[in-house]
């Protein structure tokens, strides 16, 4: 769980049966999320005491619920919801207005989430893992959702170029979907050198911050810096769309001269509804994704070696990428 001094440490909780249409879940894998980073150091949304960890894979502990078995292989939806809103009966539980995300989610600060040896959630929320998906790979079940959402929120056709502003987890991911959905004129921009070669390898152009690029019909901005969005205009032609990824709690800066010059369209996308997450686990089963490429680090359950791992990850990254935290190592 989060210290006071916004470390992570080992502690020990009382176990109780779950509720009522609630399952246990074993932790098997959890990655480390790029608003985990964030998150870590924002004590006024997550306060001492949380535990952190939304990207779950695992098994179901016994009982298992009335659809699920003991011992079978789930990842969990996070996104709960109330389940009864107008929101979360069109699947769109990530929007549910009676319980807003940030009480209702996993491991942001309200619910306790997966850097744990096991966890309680709701049954509607569980989902059996595709028979020949590795546990590791089905963690990553959830960031593959949220590109989909965003592909889903775009309107982006087949003909467009499209830049995907940042390498990371979730451009890695967005890449490959844009692919998928027949984009062929992709561009990632991305600082870092090792995560360039690692987009290249999966035959996707990447560039650094500097080289130019074609101008985009659409820009998914997935780094969430001050000037992201700016940097997200000055990319795009006119009347092209920007979907808005990165997170950044800061005022954020954007030309309105362009915006309004270029008539420049701009699209939220947060996290993912049901949908996207069905969907992103019929990706992983058929194996359409390269996400082993990414998958660069599995920890122990340990606060020394998660709190060493997630300061590498907010610093300067180096080689790693997605880092796994096992909690069974």
């Amino acid at each position: 769980m989060v210290t006071e001094e916004r470390g992570l440490c080992l502690a020990e909780v009382e176990e109780r049966e779950p509720a009522p249409g609630w399952v246990r879940v074993d932790v098997a894998f959890c990655a480390i999320c790029g608003s985990d980073l964030h998150l870590r150091a924002m004590p006024h949304v997550v306060p001492a005491g949380a535990v952190l960890g939304h990207e779950i894979s695992g098994h179901v502990a016994a009982p298992g619920g009335e659809r699920l078995a003991a011992g079978q292989a789930v990842v969990v939806w996070p996104k709960a919801g109330c389940g009864d809103c107008d929101e979360c009966r069109a699947g769109d539980n990530h929007l549910c207005a009676v319980q807003p995300w940030h009480q209702s989610s996993l491991g942001l600060g309200t619910r306790p989430g997966g850097y744990a040896e096991s966890i309680d959630v709701p049954e509607h929320t569980v989902y059996a893992v595709p028979d020949g998906v590795p546990l590791e790979h089905a963690a990553l079940t959830e960031p593959l959702s949220c590109a989909i959402h965003a592909v889903d929120r775009s309107g982006v056709s087949a003909t467009d170029t499209v830049t995907v502003l940042g390498g990371g987890t979730v451009g890695f991911l967005l890449a490959h979907v844009l692919r998928l959905r027949g984009v062929e004129d992709v561009w990632v921009v991305e600082p870092n050198a090792v995560r360039r070669a690692r987009l290249a390898a999966t035959g996707i152009t990447a560039v650094d911050v500097d080289e130019r690029t074609a101008d985009a019909d659409v820009v998914f901005e997935c780094v969430g810096s001050v000037t992201a969005l700016a940097e997200s205009a000055r990319r795009l032609r006119t009347r092209g769309t920007i979907v808005a990824l990165g997170v950044n709690e800061r005022p954020t800066e954007l030309d309105s001269v362009a915006l309004i010059t270029k008539e420049i369209r701009i699209v939220g996308s947060f996290a993912q509804n049901r949908g996207a997450f069905e969907a992103a686990l019929g990706l992983l089963a058929g194996g359409n994704v390269p996400v082993e490429r990414i998958i660069t680090d599995i920890v122990p359950l340990d606060g020394g070696p998660v709190t060493t791992m997630m300061d590498a990850l907010t610093g300067r990254p180096g080689d790693h990428q997605v880092v796994m935290i096992a909690p069974g190592r």
